[in-house]
């Protein structure tokens, strides 16, 4: 509970610094082409970033990196620049044709913006493309300090890394205007770089240039990217497709879209990674020693439900109020912040069932279940891609409200089925007592969202009100909680 309390509190304070710089997103540039030629940019980076299948391969070095410890004290540093210098020569290669091909790429992600447009996205993108090396360092790096437990690194430099954001983006804006998120974003990775190889060289580690060792099948483990790069290759199609879609909707729909993701993938920071990041060690760990992982699992899956339901309540009840008081203004009209609040609902009706199967997707990898579990994962996303393309067409927003959920379902369906085929088969009854009053007090509170949102003519009488509905509908999943995670 101390290692939680450490997380959350550090994560609590990137968070309330994450909404200051969206707040300030949203007021240097609204719902406007501008920001969504950045978003596009921004996109595409993210998308070359997954092709280097470093998140992945980071995730699945995390048992590697305890084997080899457990072979010979400080092996695992070894391991690490063996896979960080050939991930470092895949790369060069990627961004080279990347930096070639830019304009097709551009045309692929967005052909529904103009010509001008499109051009402005390319030059962005290419300027952000140190993005790509600082990342494929920064994910090994992470990982490897969790190993170690040296949680709230990552925690820390999310909180650096929003306040240089900030600063950028007040500073820069009045003389560069858009060029100061972009600058901010490579200023960021740099810091973030230097921080995790301070921290690891503290812990010993030496970085060398070495492309093997005699005590680690460094062919086998990237033998991976093999079920991996079927994975984010169709990964890769499903954001394009996606992306691409959203570029045909009206202008601002898309500006509105990545708003509402990012702040959802803040509020899964904040209130679920925590538990993941402790729980994927600690997993991995008690797998090696041979010892019992029944208590961990049960005592994570039960905490990460409740803490959704609480959420899932703020949400309902209170999202469109507080999106109104963050986001609300001249460039963000009242009609923009009720799509955003809808949008919302969607994105973190995905971060329940997202983090729910995350849980099961960290054990399958535990049980190296990774190959065929991004095998799987592939058509997922495929899938996802053909519903996404049909939903936006034939049903232009309201479809596109549906497709987060429907892509988490499915990827979370894989995550569970795979890891039901290994031998240590932990199970959860999600039908039970608590969980049944969990889901009757959703219910309440779109009851009283949909019967008493105005039953005050005063705003702030609302803000109360609401408020302490919230409270009270909260208190029984946090009870249950604090009552797991204290044993």
């Amino acid at each position: 509970m101390k290692i939680l309390l450490k997380l959350f509190s550090i994560k609590l304070l990137a968070t309330i610094l994450g909404v200051t710089y969206s707040i300030l997103q949203v007021k240097y540039f609204g719902a406007t082409r501008t920001i969504e030629i950045f978003f596009a940019a921004q996109s595409l980076i993210y998308l070359v970033t997954s092709l280097t299948q470093g998140g992945q391969l980071a995730e699945v070095f995390l048992p590697v990196f305890h084997q080899l410890n457990h072979k010979k004290e400080k092996l695992g540093y070894t391991g690490l620049n063996v896979i960080i210098n050939r991930m470092l020569l895949f790369g060069t290669i990627l961004i080279a044709i990347v930096f070639i091909f830019a304009p097709f790429f551009i045309q692929l992600l967005v052909p529904g913006f103009s010509e001008k447009d499109k051009e402005f996205a390319t030059l962005i993108f290419r300027i952000l493309l140190p993005y790509l090396y600082l990342q494929i360092f920064n994910s090994f790096f992470i990982t490897v300090l969790n190993a170690e437990k040296k949680f709230g690194r990552a925690e820390f430099l999310s909180l650096t890394n929003t306040i240089i954001n900030i600063a950028s983006l007040i500073i820069l804006y009045p003389y560069i205007k858009i060029w100061a998120l972009v600058i901010s974003l490579l200023l960021g990775k740099i810091v973030e770089f230097l921080f995790y190889i301070t921290q690891l060289y503290k812990n010993q580690y030496r970085y060398k240039f070495i492309l093997s060792i005699a005590e680690f099948d460094h062919k086998e483990f990237f033998k991976t990217m093999q079920s991996t790069l079927l994975y984010v290759g169709s990964t890769q199609i499903f954001s394009i497709v996606l992306t691409a879609s959203i570029s045909f909707l009206p202008e601002g729909t898309f500006a509105i879209f990545k708003y509402v993701q990012n702040l959802s993938n803040k509020v899964r920071s904040l209130f679920v990674q925590p538990f993941l990041t402790i729980f994927f060690t600690n997993y991995s760990l008690l797998l090696q020693k041979l010892k019992s992982v029944n208590k961990e699992f049960s005592k994570n899956v039960t905490s990460i439900f409740n803490i959704n339901i609480i959420v899932l309540i703020g949400t309902i009840l209170m999202g469109d109020l507080i999106l109104d008081f963050i986001w609300g203004g001249k460039k963000f009209s009242h009609q923009d912040v009720k799509l955003a609040y809808i949008f919302l609902i969607f994105n973190i009706l995905g971060v329940f069932i997202s983090s729910i199967s995350s849980i099961y997707r960290k054990m399958a990898v535990a049980h190296n279940k990774a190959k065929k579990l991004y095998f799987f994962w592939a058509f997922s996303q495929l899938l996802s891609a053909g519903i996404t393309y049909l939903l936006i067409r034939n049903f232009k927003i309201n479809g596109l409200l549906l497709i987060i959920p429907i892509n988490t379902m499915l990827l979370g369906s894989v995550s569970y089925l795979i890891y039901k085929q290994t031998k240590n088969k932990l199970t959860y009854p999600f039908i039970n007592k608590q969980n049944l009053i969990n889901f009757s007090l959703i219910v309440f509170a779109i009851l009283v969202k949909s019967n008493w949102t105005n039953y005050f003519n005063n705003k702030i009488e609302n803000v109360i009100f609401l408020s302490l509905i919230v409270l009270l509908f909260s208190l029984y999943p946090m009870y249950t909680t604090y009552n797991i995670l204290k044993k």
